[in-house]
Parts: structure tokens; C-alpha cells; sequence
């Protein structure tokens, strides 16, 4: 982490608001809301899990946290084909419709791909439909 960051730290306890409780009503935030925020804002700028924070024993500016999950970005074919299929329809399909199309599919690969306008294994309506069927492609 950076000598700001760990200042920011540092600073969190040292202005720390009181807290005062009237009724149900809390004003201020408390030392743990305040560090809370603070982890998850460099989270975000640092790409970890924020409550998975742990200090290390290489010093002060050094923590270990587990890593957020790289999103992989799309394929110009997997956006096209996101165009036919819908998260809701991914959603709501029937499981018997997705047989019916799981067995459609089967049918049409037996002729080997190939159509009037060519090889249906690089048509985007047809890997739509095999994405609404449950079964893997290769983009």
C-alpha cells in the first residue's frame, strides 16, 4: 500500500467522531464503519476482497487479501450472440424446451454444419441456440 493509504489509516482513529446513541438513532460512524469504508475504497482501486484483509509480517505498508476475480471480457461473437439471448430467457426457459432444442441441435450437427449460406457452426443465431440449450461452444 502507498505512504497515503496507510496514513488514511492512521488518521481514521486519530479524528474518530464520537458516537452518540439517542434512542434508536446512531450519529456519527464508529471506528470499524470508518475503517470499513476505507478497506473497501482500496479494495476497488487495488482489486481485492475488502474483509479478506490480513496484516503481514513484512511491515506496516504490507497486507495480504484475496484477489477479486478477473472478468474476462467478451468475444465480439459472444456479444453478438448475447443480441438473440437474453439473461431472462436464460432465466425462464422451460427444461423441456431445452431438451427439445438440445435435440434439435443434435440433429442439425449431423449434417455436418452446412447450410444453403454455409457452415452453420459459424452462425451466430445457431451458437445462440446452442447457449440457450445449455451446450458449450467455442467462440
Amino acid at each position: 500500500m502507498s505512504e497515503a493509504q496507510l496514513q488514511a489509516i492512521y488518521d481514521i482513529s486519530r479524528n474518530q467522531t464520537p458516537v452518540i446513541y439517542v434512542g434508536v438513532w446512531l450519529g456519527g460512524e464508529s471506528l470499524q464503519e470508518n475503517a470499513n469504508k476505507l478497506w473497501q475504497t482500496m479494495a476497488d482501486e487495488m482489486g481485492f476482497i475488502w474483509d479478506s484483509v490480513e496484516w503481514s509480517a513484512k511491515g506496516k505498508k504490507f497486507f495480504l487479501a484475496t484477489p477479486k476475480e478477473k472478468v474476462k471480457p467478451k468475444t465480439q461473437t459472444e456479444i453478438e450472440i448475447d443480441k438473440y439471448v437474453s439473461a431472462d430467457a436464460m432465466t425462464f426457459i422451460n427444461p423441456y424446451v431445452v431438451i427439445s432444442i438440445q435435440e434439435i441441435i443434435k440433429q442439425l450437427e449431423k449434417c455436418d454444419y452446412e447450410n444453403e449460406a454455409g457452415y452453420l457452426k459459424n452462425n451466430i443465431a445457431f451458437l445462440a441456440l446452442k447457449k440457450l440449450a445449455g451446450i458449450p461452444f467455442l467462440p
